[in-house]
């Protein structure tokens, strides 16, 4: 890590506080840093989150690792952002509210930019430059929330080595968009960076369950890479999805109360909630018109015309011969176990 920034001690953890901008109250607009010097060489990891301010189980996620891990048992480096996004943060918004721009999408940034554009040029120049590997942790834009997923943002298939972390996480399920030019995922890609983005549960919303699922992605990450003892649980396949915009919508305004939960197998025609006139108080059903596993929800209690539901994905024989990508079995470290959403399918 040849950068003036940081001062790598071997065996040592290190809290720094950048300060990059200012805000109108001339208050500092700064990102906070951790270190973990591994006392062993070995490769230079980044765990970010908060690109998306609301989005905050990641900030969990590395705290719990930045407490946890002992870099004396570390080979390599552990570099941690918690909040990559501070303006977004403070308004517990997913951009800055006075210039509305996404920073997943303007990557690189600029250092002559808006003040969104400032902070992404210094993360991405200083940070993400000096790293081998990354994992951007986000989770559903708000009000939704999705399954725990890898979010492949690749026009073409990904390398062999791409394919090994994506693996390595242990995460069942992987969605495959298009790269959009501003992405982290893809701007590093660009420097030559493997970078994963990982989507685990609902902005503005902390449990336990989420950040044991982030944890676990990372540590199995770290595992495999040889930075951390271990052995990694990775199921024996991934099942890629290559859409993420297949939500049932409401047909009418009211007040939706589901009838489900996220990963829950329904059959065409059940009950999935009801929608509930706030007028009259007649309630109407909500009928499933497809079978499949319930991948997303909304937590939007007051609804439009239009307002996603939820998402249920399909699978019919011949999707379940498609979508599936099997992992490595000659990753070192690694424990082989079955892919627990694969059975519900199957069933």
């Amino acid at each position: 890590m040849k950068n003036s920034l940081f001062t790598p001690k071997p065996g040592t953890k290190e809290y720094r506080r950048f300060v990059i901008a200012e805000n109108a109250y001339r208050q500092e607009i700064y990102i906070s840093f951790f270190g973990i010097y591994g006392s062993s060489p070995g490769p230079t990891l980044l765990l970010n989150s908060a690109v998306h301010g609301n989005e905050v189980v990641g900030v969990e996620v590395i705290r719990n690792l930045v407490e946890k891990i002992d870099p004396k048992t570390v080979c390599g480096n552990i570099l941690a952002v918690p909040i990559v996004n501070p303006m977004g943060f403070n308004f517990g918004d997913r951009w800055d509210p006075f210039d509305r721009q996404d920073m997943n999408r303007i990557f690189p940034g600029d250092d002559d930019g808006t003040l969104t554009e400032r902070v992404a040029y210094f993360f991405f120049e200083n940070i993400v430059r000096r790293t081998d590997y990354i994992i951007d942790l986000h989770s559903a834009e708000f009000p939704d929330e999705m399954i725990p997923h890898i979010r492949l943002r690749q026009n073409s298939s990904p390398d062999e080595e791409f394919r090994k972390l994506m693996n390595s996480t242990g995460i069942n399920v992987i969605w495959h968009g298009p790269a959009i030019n501003g992405m982290l995922q893809v701007e590093a890609a660009g420097i030559g960076v493997q970078c994963l983005t990982i989507e685990i549960g609902a902005a503005g919303l902390i449990n336990s369950s989420d950040v044991k699922a982030g944890q676990d992605a990372c540590e199995n990450v770290m595992k495999i890479l040889g930075m951390i003892k271990g052995v990694a649980k990775i199921p024996r396949f991934q099942i890629v999805l290559e859409s993420n915009e297949q939500w049932i919508r409401s047909a009418t305004g009211g007040i939706y109360k589901p009838d489900i939960h996220l990963g829950q197998l329904v059959r065409k025609g059940q009950k999935i909630g009801d929608i509930m006139d706030p007028t009259s108080f007649k309630a109407d059903n909500i009928l499933s018109p497809l079978e499949g596993i319930v991948t997303g929800i909304t937590h939007q209690s007051i609804i439009r015309s239009g307002t996603r539901l939820c998402m249920i994905v399909h699978f019919d024989n011949e999707q379940k011969d498609k979508h599936f990508l099997m992992v490595n079995p000659f990753m070192p470290h690694t424990k082989i176990i079955e892919n627990k959403l694969w059975q519900k399918i199957q069933k």
